[in-house]
């Protein structure tokens, strides 16, 4: 999965600006694509972003035969640009009162999977003018936390606790189980976890894991290390080793393989994450409400939900009490 653009091909007048010309060469990596993308003539495009580094005094791109390239300045302005492009659309949304765009969502594949794909259909119905673009992650919550504070998605659903300054809220959690072959002997204590072959599946916490391990027993000796946990699935059901994977990347589990709990149990909290001033967009909080209160997660998960931690009370993200003047 990827992300889109974040304007549309005809902007309103509102957003013909310095900013937005700037914007779209940095997404479209070449001044006239992304002229043929907001439907203007390439120097019209190109005087605007030259307004935007006259009024900054630096280089935002480098122009070449490779199209344009951000220069260390323009990465660093960008993280603000995007961010004061969520500000002109949530201020768009709020002056109008109706809902459209597109809101940008980041999370694991199997959040994505058993939180998030299942509620695509009934937002779209209660919301037909917003489009969802979801970015898929490799389980580790800093990446989450580095595309919601740059600016490059509304919200993400990441492991907590997040980074200062990020806005969260619990939405649900899952165990760590040790996965093995259904004819494998179980590994009740540190001792019996130490002496089996350890597959590690990187793409889903694993340096978390590791340090769990180590905290209560020893570090891990990995025999196998695998980025793709079907592939580490399918080596634990020929019998060469175990693997330890959250239960909503095992669910449903494959047929010869068996879960049980850690010598000492560890759970993953996954929650929402935004910005401060995310946590007021328009799109975000209907997202929310509508898709990540824990009645709504629990129809989502359906009878998994038993097995699973869901938090009381309205998954809104809390801003950093620490940031003055946020409230929504």
């Amino acid at each position: 999965m990827g992300s889109t653009s974040l304007w549309p091909h005809e902007p309103s007048p509102l957003l013909r600006t310095p900013l937005t010309a700037v914007l779209a060469v940095a997404e479209a990596g070449s001044f006239s694509e992304a002229a043929a993308r907001l439907g203007l003539a390439q120097s019209t495009l190109s005087y605007a972003v030259r307004q935007a580094e006259d009024a900054l005094g630096i280089v935002i791109f480098e122009r070449g035969r490779h199209g344009a390239r951000l220069t260390p300045a323009g990465q660093a302005v960008m993280v603000h640009a995007r961010h004061a492009a969520l500000a002109v659309q949530a201020m768009q949304l709020t002056a109008h009162g109706q809902l459209s765009g597109t809101l940008r969502l980041a999370a694991s594949r199997s959040i994505l999977r058993h939180v998030v794909t299942p509620a695509l259909r009934p937002f779209a119905a209660h919301y037909p003018q917003v489009e969802v673009v979801l970015t898929d992650t490799r389980g580790e919550h800093d990446e989450v936390a580095d595309l919601v504070a740059s600016g490059k998605v509304h919200l993400g659903l990441g492991r907590l606790p997040m980074p200062s300054g990020l806005a969260t809220t619990p939405v649900i959690g899952d165990e760590y189980l040790i996965v093995n072959a259904a004819s494998a002997p179980p590994l009740r204590t540190w001792d019996d976890f130490h002496a089996a072959r350890f597959i590690v599946c990187e793409e889903d916490c694993a340096p978390y894991v590791a340090a769990h391990i180590a905290r209560h027993s020893r570090p891990p000796a990995a025999s196998v290390r695998l980025s793709d946990a079907g592939v580490a699935l399918g080596m634990v059901a020929e019998g060469q080793g175990f693997t330890v994977l959250s239960r909503l990347v095992v669910t449903p589990l494959a047929r010869g393989l068996r879960t049980e709990s850690l010598p000492t149990p560890l759970w993953r909290s996954t929650g929402l994450v935004t910005t401060d001033a995310g946590a007021c967009h328009p799109l975000v909080t209907a997202f929310s409400q509508l898709v990540l209160t824990p009645d709504a997660v629990r129809a989502q998960v359906g009878p998994l939900a038993r097995l699973l931690q869901l938090p009381e009370g309205q998954a809104h993200p809390r801003p950093d009490p620490s940031v003055d003047g946020q409230a929504c």
